[in-house]
């Protein structure tokens, strides 16, 4: 007993006096972390022999990378192979067990001794490029201890391809179990949390592949795919788990990818939830910078993009300052979440930036659980803001679809008042109009009695008048010739009343068949010629036929010239002249007659085709007006489906223009 207490006393002393003192860790039953000062010896895999042989080394900080360390004169580089090496001690009152060492990343390849005992490897390490199998992964290694043991941990490390070398991460040494226990525990959550955003994520994208307005969903769907790729890809190597093949290229181009997409991805969303805080054409720019940074990165070599990682880790910080500053302007005027939603980006923004830091040893490493507990706090405070949009968008329509019942039960009850007053109102309609038509019908009948009861005593007036005109003389025969013109209105009245009622009514059938248009012409030309030429006026006539035969209503074209014509020398005076002209075209008939009267006033024009309207003009030699000829032409004019116009001045005579398709 005293014989092994004076050998571990001696050994003791001998790794004082080999190793310096600050390199000898006593293991207390609790895990600890191997960072601190180790020993390096560079272009050599030194056994465990060989490092009691007291080989020549450089004490190096763990975590940090060996590429400025001076060894024999010169800065070391970031390529090459060597042997990290550092002891602990395992205490006397603890008993014999196995304990865990976990290790991260590590340059691209090691083996693991525990003293002589090889525990681990990850990739082969060589003494070149092409001896060396480069990887990247997180392991845990196991080996057993003894009350008392002395534990020397050597690291062969090579590194041939990234721009950094050394032990990147320090290991952590703890009892198996628990070790196992803690990685498993956090692991789980670990994966946990990455399904959480992953199906957050998918859930958004679905969301905008339905409705593509909603370009805020793809946003958190390119957020939470970015910080997912960020936790797969940094501490325990989730990606390593899920895809135990992937190469440290892969490995190394989804990291960078991440670091590049997370600034503009969180640029991009919360432009799109508070629009009038963040500018667009700066978002813009950013979303531009990452679609050329990320194009790059997926291009080039890890190795050579590592080297413009501190530039994007500085774009990223920018980009999150801005994105901060903006949200805080956001929660001052108290925008809908942003209060809440700024804890959370507040979190996520600092652990990453702490994790930036770190990773360039700007600043002490830091356990990686501080990252993901600020990557959920963020991405749950996301989701919890989208979910109240939705809520509240659900909310707003709900009570939307209940005004929009409101509203439309009012008016169906008002349709129902309305349709039942109109209903009301049809009937008293509908028995106005049935007593309407039946005073009509009994007008037309009192009408044609009292025409025709008026026709045959008038025409027997008109009779006697005329025989007695060849036997009166002086003032006797002057009053004959004034019976004799009333009784002559009188009929004329009757006729063109009778007349009108014929064609107003329908009871005229429209006979349209071809006839020539040259011999109505004619035929009206010389009746009317008499007539004009008993007030010594002129009557002008041509005839334009590009085609004499067409297809009409002789008659009622024939009607129509007569009363214009009429019209035309009964108020144009004495020695005046009446223009009568008929031009066919391929589709209509067009009549012209002109005036030198004494026209129309403004007043006239818009009463000149209505029945019984007594006008400014009269007939120039006294004869008589009914008031109804322009009123029947207009008549004639609708049944052949044509058109009538009135060009007129004061003082300036009239023009009747008649166009009739035909």
């Amino acid at each position: 007993m005293i014989t092994r207490t004076f050998a571990y006393i001696s050994f003791i002393l001998l790794l004082n006096a080999s190793y310096a003192q600050e390199h000898l860790l006593l293991f207390k039953g609790e895990r600890i972390e191997l960072n601190g000062a180790w020993n390096l010896t560079m272009y050599d895999f030194l056994s465990y022999d060989e490092i009691g042989q007291n080989k020549e080394s450089v004490l190096i900080d763990v975590p940090s990378i060996w590429n400025d360390v001076i060894w024999e004169g010169g800065k070391i580089g970031a390529y090459g192979y060597g042997t990290y090496y550092r002891t602990f001690v395992y205490p006397r009152n603890l008993p014999d067990t196995t304990l865990a060492i976990e290790v991260s990343e590590i340059s691209l390849a090691y083996r693991l001794y525990a003293n002589e005992k090889l525990i681990g490897q990850v990739g082969n390490p060589g003494i070149d490029l092409s001896h060396s199998s480069p990887k990247i992964d997180h392991q845990i290694f196991d080996f057993s201890v003894q009350a008392g043991d002395t534990v020397t941990l050597i690291f062969h490390i090579s590194n041939f391809e990234h721009k950094t070398g050394g032990m990147w991460y320090a290991p952590t040494i703890d009892f198996e179990s628990r070790i196992i226990n803690k990685f498993e525990l956090n692991r789980t959550i670990k994966l946990i949390i990455l399904g959480c955003i992953l199906i957050g994520g998918l859930f958004q994208f679905t969301i905008f592949i339905l409705n593509p307005k909603e370009k805020f969903c793809i946003y958190f769907a390119l957020v939470c795919m970015s910080l997912s790729m960020i936790i797969v890809t940094r501490g325990d190597l989730t990606i390593m788990d899920l895809f135990p093949g992937t190469s440290w290229v892969t490995l190394k181009k989804t990291l960078y990818l991440a670091i590049t997409l997370t600034g503009p991805a969180n640029a991009l969303f919360l432009r799109e939830i508070y629009p009038k805080f963040y500018h667009k054409k700066v978002i813009d720019i950013m979303a531009i910078m990452a679609i050329v940074l990320s194009l790059f990165v997926v291009v080039v070599h890890p190795s050579i993009t590592y080297s413009i990682v501190p530039w994007l880790h500085g774009y990223n910080i920018i980009i999150g300052v801005y994105l901060l500053v903006c949200l805080i302007q956001a929660a001052i005027v108290k925008k809908y979440g942003a209060r809440f939603l700024l804890f959370g980006y507040t979190a996520v923004f600092f652990t990453l930036v702490y994790d930036m830091l770190s990773s360039q040893y700007v600043i002490p490493s830091y356990s990686f659980e501080m990252m993901y507990v600020g990557i959920t706090i963020y991405i749950i405070q996301l989701m919890i803001l989208l979910s109240s949009r939705y809520l509240f968008a659900l909310k707003g329509k709900e009570e939307l679809s209940n005004h929009l019942k409101k509203v439309n039960k009012e008016l169906e009850e008002m349709v129902e008042r309305r349709t039942k007053a109109l209903k009301d109102k049809n009937e008293i309609i509908e028995t106005k109009n049935a007593e309407l038509q039946k005073a009509i019908k009994e007008k037309d009948h009192l009408m044609a009695v009292v025409a025709h009861d008026l026709k045959a005593p008038l025409s027997s007036i008109q009779g006697l008048s005329e025989l007695m005109g060849s036997k009166l003389e002086g003032q006797s025969a002057e009053f004959n010739e004034m019976i004799k013109k009333v009784t002559m209105d009188g009929r004329a009245m009757i006729e063109n009343l009778t007349e009108l009622k014929v064609f107003e009514q329908g009871d005229y059938e429209v006979k349209l068949k071809p006839f020539d248009i040259r011999e109505l012409f004619e035929q009206k030309k010389m009746e009317y010629k008499t007539t004009a030429e008993k007030k010594n006026i002129t009557l002008e006539s041509h005839l334009d036929p590009k085609q004499t035969l067409v297809c009409s209503d002789e008659n009622i074209i024939g009607r129509i010239i007569d009363n214009l014509l009429s019209n035309a020398i009964k108020f144009t005076p004495k020695g005046g002249e009446v223009y009568f002209d008929i031009c066919t075209e391929s589709k209509n008939i067009i009549l012209s007659i002109q005036d030198n009267g004494p026209g129309f006033k403004e007043k006239d024009k818009s009463k000149v085709f209505k029945k019984f309207q007594r006008l400014s003009a009269r007939p120039t030699a006294g004869e008589s007006s009914t008031g109804l000829g322009l009123s029947i032409v207009k008549t004639l004019v609708n049944l052949l489906r044509g058109t009538i116009t009135l060009e007129s001045d004061e003082g300036k005579g009239a023009t009747f223009t008649v166009t009739i398709p035909v």
